[in-house]
């Protein structure tokens, strides 16, 4: 710092005075009146500047002095006590707090604090409470993550209109337990990608009381944190199972909800099936337990018309008394936010503290939180109290001294759940058991008159072996073929008894089950949305057996997901499943990988169907990408089910499960799209897709290729294993490739045989270990440089040209042509300039029309000029598309020009690209 010693100097006496230029004393007089000050002598002041105050001062927000004079007001009178009673007394007198109350007393009593009160003093806004929450990075709180985790809001599907959906579930949200600025927060990180584009939103109001509201704070503060596009974007508004709760609520809050009150975009649901006017049944995603209510309604239900109920204004109600809860619904509308609106209160059994039948017309029920017993008036009130007692001794029955609720037991449910108990200890040791398992069979057949043609006989002292496992496949194959209704109850309460089984049982279980597999296609093909979601719950819970049974993973692979492959109508809806669990555990999560490994368990029978099914979903993604561009594919809402998907395609790639040869233009078209993209882990994953398919080009019997085509693709499988092509791909700094992509399989493997490290210890270090590898913030992305993927792209494009020598009429070029040029002239930020550098490379021919299409996108990239990767790309297209144009074209003799325009630029990453197009410009005497 010695050097600027002599600069300080310099200017110590100048800067000295500016700055006494612009101090100036305070004065005295401005800040008491002359008739207030008091004498002073003389010989105290032996100085003017001793009349400036010696206190700092510094300026206060409006809602602190509000505060401030609050806390005044109401307390004055303490603190005149306070003085009076001080042993300071007598030398400080009554003057201060005189001034004080003659003060107070002429600003008046302090306003009531408006209900935005902080936050328009603040002058916040939507931009300012996101950088706030940005910089304090709130995102990376656990306390964020796991109320994100609860998917109080979350985007799924599209409507009718092509619009994304947004679902906010208003009973996930409790007030006492939970941060709303991180709500806020979340909210607008989910809604940001689509800040643009149309939207609309479902709010589910079922079952939503005092716990989940809003404090009036934070109800403004919605209003004010929200930017305006996001109102004007919002299409539609659909509110589901209002209830009198919301009703009320909006009448108090009736000033702030003003503006929103009467507007066309509410549209209230009475019904779920009014949600399918306005979007598909396939791409609504309310929560199950919404819906489980709606199964209620239409099975083991018992509705009371024309009930009253009583309160400062009777109302004409339906009870409805279903399995798990009871719903009363207004028959009468009233006005909610300006709309005439069916209210629909739920009370769960759980809640149901007492019901009382007062006489034979009327009865009140005590429900947990309301303030005060219901109360109802019907003719038949008898039956109403009746049954809700049932539902509620039903929930009690079902609740054991550890608090584990059972799932219920409808008599529809009684043959399947017999029959697994029957099939089940028919694989006892204990000789007595087995022989009452047989009885019970043979009743069961009798009472219920399943076909199974006289093959049982119940008798006392029967001799049954205990190896007796082919008898028992037996029966069960043929009962899931002649009594197939059985199939949802039935595998139900295999999965349950499952559970609590021993080893040998589990794989008995698995034996006899695995035959009525077959049968849930029956109930897919149904009209019957609740077969349709039960045969979903049933996958659900397998999944769930496959995470958790570690020791019969290899079992549940080989005999569930082996023999579910073979159904070829289960394939969708059990891959949707499939990608929902992943997704829902996070890329790189436990479950994830598993779901992953069991994918090719699921292809072992029908690769083709399966790989095509699994291909087809990805590339849709992808491209579903362009609705809502982001800068970077990692940004986007979509990534985590892309990069999954992608890891499926891993697991698939390997034996040629993926059926290399019916898909190579595809999966060569996604490796260019998704190279070197995510953390480390997923680029050693893009990696080993590629060794896999030239693995399985290798080694595959058909088509069957020539030894010149054969040496090509050993050369070049050797090649992509060099550490050349590991830098080409993100993983400069990799020794092996094949371990980091399966880095998360080791990890598992040594917690599962880890005995030394307690389980919470285990769990902290996996989750640890996970975040390490799949977190962007802690491992940077290497960057993918345009002419790698150029090199990449090359290669790839030479062995699809050996292999298509030996294959007549093949037209494998001309599909991933076709796939590059529609990512090519289409907006996307983060896939464009990779498909337009792809679309460049592997071209055999171009027109007129093509390359003004080009030019017409390099024109707006640099108009915006905030994209040099594609007015790049671009150039480095046209350079490979330049030379295939007809000689006659007008179009060559601007090319040159237009490349010594870019280079005034001054852009040091395009004078490569550049200078090799007007080298070929030269080159063709142009």
């Amino acid at each position: 710092m010695r050097c600027f010693n002599d600069y300080l100097r310099s200017t110590f006496d100048l800067t000295t005075n500016f700055v006494l230029s612009i101090s100036e004393p305070i004065n005295f007089n401005t800040i008491m009146p002359s008739d207030e000050q008091q004498p002073i002598e003389n010989n105290h002041i032996p100085d003017s500047t001793i009349l400036s105050p010696t206190y700092p001062m510094s300026y206060i927000s409006d809602a602190n002095v509000l505060a401030l004079h609050r806390l005044l007001w109401y307390h004055q009178e303490k603190i005149g006590d306070y003085l009076s009673s001080g042993r300071d007394h007598k030398a400080i007198g009554r003057r201060p707090f005189d001034k004080m109350a003659t003060l107070l007393a002429y600003l008046g009593p302090p306003d009531h604090r408006p209900l935005d009160s902080q936050w328009i003093s603040y002058d916040m806004t939507a931009t300012k409470f996101e950088e706030l929450m940005a910089k304090t990075q709130m995102h990376e709180r656990e306390e964020f993550k796991s109320l994100k985790a609860l998917n109080i809001f979350y985007q799924a599907g599209f409507s009718k209109q092509n619009n994304p959906v947004f679902y906010y579930i208003a009973r996930r949200f409790k007030v006492n337990e939970m941060n709303c600025d991180l709500l806020i927060y979340h909210v607008l990180l989910t809604l940001k990608p689509f800040q643009a584009k149309p939207f609309e939103l479902i709010i589910d109001f079922t079952h939503t009381c005092t716990d989940n509201r809003f404090k009036t704070d934070y109800l403004s503060k919605w209003f004010i944190c929200m930017p305006d596009c996001f109102y004007y974007n919002l299409q539609a508004c659909y509110i589901y199972n209002c209830n009198s709760w919301v009703r009320e609520y909006t009448k108090y809050h009736d000033r702030i909800l003003s503006t929103i009150k009467g507007t066309r975009k509410l549209i209230f649901l009475d019904h779920i099936s009014r949600l399918n006017d306005f979007i598909e049944f396939d791409q609504q995603k309310l929560p199950g337990h919404t819906l489980s209510l709606e199964e209620d309604l239409q099975e083991d239900l018992r509705v009371f018309n024309n009930a009253l109920k009583l309160s400062h204004k009777d109302t004409k109600v339906a009870i409805k008394v279903g399995p798990q809860a009871i719903q009363v619904t207004s028959s009468e509308k009233t006005k909610v936010l300006g709309h005439s609106v069916l209210l629909n209160d739920v009370y769960y059994a759980s809640e149901i503290e007492e019901v009382c039948l007062v006489d034979d017309n009327q009865f009140t029920l005590t429900i947990a939180n309301e303030t005060g017993p219901l109360s109802f008036i019907h003719n038949d009130c008898d039956n109403i109290v009746q049954s809700i007692i049932h539902i509620r001794t039903r929930w009690e029955l079902a609740q054991p001294d550890s608090i584990q609720i059972h799932n219920k037991i409808r008599p529809k449910d009684v043959p399947g759940t017999l029959l697994n108990i029957a099939l089940l200890n028919l694989g006892s040791l204990d000789p007595s058991l087995r022989s009452a398992a047989y009885n019970l069979l043979c009743a069961l057949t009798q009472t219920f008159d399943l076909r199974i043609e006289g093959q049982l006989l119940e008798s006392s002292g029967l001799c049954i072996p205990s190896n007796n496992t082919i008898f028992i496949k037996t029966i069960s194959e043929k009962l899931a073929l002649k009594e197939a209704h059985l199939t949802l109850e039935f595998l139900e309460e295999c999965i349950e008894g499952f559970r609590n089984s021993t080893i040998e049982l589990k794989h008995l279980c698995l034996e006899y089950m695995t035959k009525w597999l077959p049968n849930l296609t029956r109930f897919c093909k149904q009209n019957d949305d609740n077969k349709r979601m039960k045969v979903s719950m049933i996958l659900d819970k397998l999944i769930t057996l496959t995470i958790e049974e570690d020791d019969m993973y290899p079992s549940i692979q080989a005999k569930i997901w082996s023999n579910i492959g073979q159904v070829s109508d289960l394939l969708d809806i059990v891959l949707d499943c499939f990608i929902k669990r992943s997704v829902l555990g996070g890329l790189g999560s436990v479950q994830a990988e598993i779901l992953a490994d069991t994918a090719v368990a699921l292809a072992s029978s029908n690769a083709l169907l399966f790989s095509r099914k699994v291909i087809g979903r990805l590339c849709r993604l992808i491209e579903k990408t362009c609705l809502s561009p982001t800068p970077t594919l990692e940004q986007h809402l979509i990534w985590d089910d892309i990069a999954i998907l992608l890891r499926y395609l891993l697991m698939l790639s390997f034996n040629n499960s993926l059926d290399v040869a019916s898909h190579l233009p595809f999966l060569f078209h996604i490796v260019t799209l998704l190279v070197s993209t995510g953390p480390l882990t997923l680029r050693a994953s893009t990696h080993g897709l590629v060794i896999n398919i030239l693995h399985a080009l290798c080694t595959c019997s058909h088509p069957q290729f020539s030894d010149e085509t054969q040496r090509v693709l050993r050369l070049s499988l050797a090649e992509f294993s060099l550490p050349k092509f590991y830098a080409l791909f993100g993983l400069s700094k990799v020794k092996s490739a094949s371990v980091i992509a399966f880095r998360t399989g080791i990890i598992r493997q040594q917690q599962h045989s880890s005995h030394l490290l307690s389980s919470d210890k285990q769990q902290n270090e996996r989750s640890i270990m996970m975040t390490n590898m799949y977190s962007p913030t802690i491992e940077q992305s290497e960057r993918m440089s345009l002419t790698s993927l150029e090199t990449i792209t090359d290669t790839l494009l030479e062995l699809m040209e050996a292999c298509m020598n030996d294959i007549p009429d093949c037209e494998w070029l001309a599909q991933w042509q076709e796939l590059a040029k529609r990512f090519a002239f289409q907006f996307n930020p983060a896939l464009q300039p990779r498909a337009i550098i792809v679309y460049g490379c592997i071209s055999k021919t171009t027109s007129d029309g093509e390359i003004k299409v080009l030019l017409r996108i390099l024109v707006k990239a640099l108009e915006s000029f905030s994209d040099i990767d594609l007015i790049d790309a671009i150039i480095m297209c046209l350079t490979r598309l330049l030379p295939l144009l007809s000689p006659e074209s007008k179009i060559h003799k601007f090319m040159f020009w237009i490349s010594i325009s870019i280079l005034q630029l001054h852009q040091t990453q395009l004078y490569a690209s550049v200078y090799l197009k007007i080298q070929v410009r030269i080159n063709n005497k142009l």
